[in-house]
Protein backbone atom coordinates (compact mmCIF):
# COMPACT_ATOMS: atom_id res chain seq x y z
CA UNK A 1 0.00 0.00 0.00
CA UNK A 2 1.42 3.27 -0.95
CA UNK A 3 1.21 6.10 1.74
CA UNK A 4 0.62 9.55 0.50
CA UNK A 5 4.65 10.16 0.93
CA UNK A 6 5.67 7.29 -1.21
CA UNK A 7 3.31 9.04 -4.20
CA UNK A 8 4.29 12.49 -3.35
CA UNK A 9 7.64 11.23 -3.89
CA UNK A 10 6.79 9.09 -7.38
CA UNK A 11 4.97 12.32 -8.48
CA UNK A 12 7.91 14.52 -7.57
CA UNK A 13 10.50 12.15 -9.51
CA UNK A 14 8.05 11.88 -13.03
CA UNK A 15 8.32 15.39 -12.83
CA UNK A 16 11.75 15.47 -12.84
CA UNK A 17 12.47 12.31 -15.06
CA UNK A 18 10.78 14.32 -17.75
CA UNK A 19 12.10 17.74 -17.94
CA UNK A 20 15.45 15.85 -17.34
CA UNK A 21 14.67 13.71 -20.34
CA UNK A 22 13.33 17.19 -22.71
CA UNK A 23 17.16 18.91 -21.06
CA UNK A 24 18.97 15.73 -22.51
CA UNK A 25 16.95 15.41 -25.52
CA UNK A 26 16.79 19.23 -26.61
CA UNK A 27 20.82 19.65 -25.88
CA UNK A 28 21.65 16.81 -28.67
CA UNK A 29 20.44 19.81 -31.09
CA UNK A 30 23.74 21.32 -30.76
CA UNK A 31 24.84 20.51 -34.50
CA UNK A 32 21.19 21.76 -35.58
CA UNK A 33 21.68 25.15 -33.59
CA UNK A 34 25.04 25.29 -33.42
CA UNK A 35 24.81 26.00 -30.01
CA UNK A 36 27.02 24.82 -27.07
CA UNK A 37 25.70 21.68 -25.37
CA UNK A 38 25.83 23.34 -22.00
CA UNK A 39 24.00 26.32 -23.25
CA UNK A 40 21.19 23.95 -24.64
CA UNK A 41 21.26 22.28 -21.55
CA UNK A 42 20.16 25.77 -19.58
CA UNK A 43 17.99 26.89 -22.32
CA UNK A 44 16.31 23.50 -22.38
CA UNK A 45 16.05 23.36 -18.24
CA UNK A 46 14.43 27.09 -18.69
CA UNK A 47 12.00 26.07 -21.32
CA UNK A 48 10.57 23.35 -18.47
CA UNK A 49 11.89 24.17 -15.14
CA UNK A 50 9.32 24.95 -12.41
CA UNK A 51 9.29 27.50 -11.03
CA UNK A 52 10.07 29.44 -14.33
CA UNK A 53 12.59 32.30 -12.79
CA UNK A 54 15.62 30.16 -11.04
CA UNK A 55 18.95 30.98 -9.39
CA UNK A 56 21.58 30.38 -10.28
CA UNK A 57 22.46 27.94 -8.16
CA UNK A 58 19.20 25.61 -8.59
CA UNK A 59 20.34 25.71 -12.52
CA UNK A 60 23.96 24.60 -11.62
CA UNK A 61 22.68 21.82 -9.07
CA UNK A 62 20.02 20.74 -11.39
CA UNK A 63 22.50 20.06 -14.62
CA UNK A 64 25.82 19.38 -12.80
CA UNK A 65 26.93 23.05 -14.88
CA UNK A 66 29.61 25.45 -13.76
CA UNK A 67 28.10 29.05 -12.99
CA UNK A 68 29.88 30.09 -16.39
CA UNK A 69 27.76 28.10 -18.26
CA UNK A 70 24.61 29.18 -16.29
CA UNK A 71 24.41 32.71 -18.09
CA UNK A 72 24.96 31.88 -21.57
CA UNK A 73 21.24 31.81 -22.83
CA UNK A 74 18.90 33.44 -19.66
CA UNK A 75 18.50 37.32 -18.40
CA UNK A 76 19.60 38.16 -14.98
CA UNK A 77 16.54 39.11 -12.68
CA UNK A 78 17.15 40.53 -9.64
CA UNK A 79 14.41 40.84 -6.38
CA UNK A 80 14.30 43.48 -4.11
CA UNK A 81 16.23 42.54 -0.58
CA UNK A 82 17.45 39.32 -1.78
CA UNK A 83 21.03 38.85 -2.94
CA UNK A 84 20.77 35.89 -5.12
CA UNK A 85 21.11 36.32 -8.40
CA UNK A 86 17.96 34.45 -10.53
CA UNK A 87 17.50 34.01 -14.23
CA UNK A 88 15.16 33.64 -16.93
CA UNK A 89 14.12 32.20 -20.26
CA UNK A 90 15.58 35.62 -22.04
CA UNK A 91 12.36 37.47 -23.98
CA UNK A 92 12.56 36.70 -27.71
CA UNK A 93 14.79 33.76 -27.00
CA UNK A 94 13.58 32.04 -29.56
CA UNK A 95 13.86 34.77 -32.13
CA UNK A 96 17.78 35.05 -31.33
CA UNK A 97 18.33 31.67 -31.92
CA UNK A 98 16.27 31.49 -35.41
CA UNK A 99 18.26 34.63 -36.30
CA UNK A 100 21.49 32.61 -35.90
CA UNK A 101 20.06 29.99 -37.92
CA UNK A 102 19.07 32.58 -40.80
CA UNK A 103 22.37 33.67 -40.70
CA UNK A 104 24.30 30.54 -41.27
CA UNK A 105 21.18 29.87 -44.02
CA UNK A 106 22.10 33.21 -45.64
CA UNK A 107 26.16 32.34 -45.65
CA UNK A 108 25.13 28.48 -47.87
CA UNK A 109 23.47 30.92 -50.27
CA UNK A 110 25.94 33.45 -50.11
CA UNK A 111 28.84 31.22 -51.00
CA UNK A 112 26.15 29.46 -53.63
CA UNK A 113 26.14 33.25 -55.17
CA UNK A 114 29.85 33.61 -54.82
CA UNK A 115 31.00 30.00 -56.62
CA UNK A 116 28.07 31.33 -59.22
CA UNK A 117 29.51 34.48 -60.23
CA UNK A 118 33.03 32.82 -60.37
CA UNK A 119 32.30 30.13 -61.82
CA UNK A 120 31.81 32.42 -65.39
CA UNK A 121 28.75 30.28 -66.28
CA UNK A 122 30.27 27.00 -66.19
CA UNK A 123 28.50 26.09 -63.18
CA UNK A 124 25.37 23.22 -63.59
CA UNK A 125 21.95 23.38 -62.40
CA UNK A 126 22.57 22.11 -58.98
CA UNK A 127 24.53 25.49 -57.83
CA UNK A 128 21.61 27.49 -58.73
CA UNK A 129 19.33 24.95 -57.34
CA UNK A 130 20.69 24.90 -54.05
CA UNK A 131 21.56 29.16 -54.25
CA UNK A 132 17.50 29.13 -55.42
CA UNK A 133 16.14 26.66 -52.57
CA UNK A 134 18.25 28.37 -49.48
CA UNK A 135 17.29 31.99 -51.19
CA UNK A 136 13.63 31.00 -50.75
CA UNK A 137 13.86 28.90 -47.18
CA UNK A 138 16.05 31.93 -45.72
CA UNK A 139 12.98 34.71 -47.34
CA UNK A 140 10.26 32.21 -45.97
CA UNK A 141 11.50 32.33 -42.13
CA UNK A 142 12.44 35.52 -42.18
CA UNK A 143 8.59 36.87 -43.12
CA UNK A 144 7.26 33.88 -40.53
CA UNK A 145 9.48 35.39 -38.01
CA UNK A 146 8.42 38.83 -39.01
CA UNK A 147 4.72 37.80 -38.74
CA UNK A 148 4.57 35.71 -35.37
CA UNK A 149 2.42 37.11 -32.32
CA UNK A 150 5.35 38.72 -29.93
CA UNK A 151 4.74 36.76 -26.73
CA UNK A 152 3.89 38.09 -23.05
CA UNK A 153 6.26 37.78 -20.57
CA UNK A 154 4.81 35.70 -17.82
CA UNK A 155 7.26 34.88 -14.87
CA UNK A 156 6.43 32.86 -11.77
Amino acid sequence: MKTAHSEQTERLERDRNWRRAFVEDFCELDVVVGMPRASLRVLGWMIVCQPAVQSAQQIMEELSLSAGSVSAAVDRVTRTGDRHVYYRLRAEGWDRVLTQRFRSLGEVRRAADRALEASGGEADQRLRELRDLYGRIEFGLSELLARRPRPIRRDD
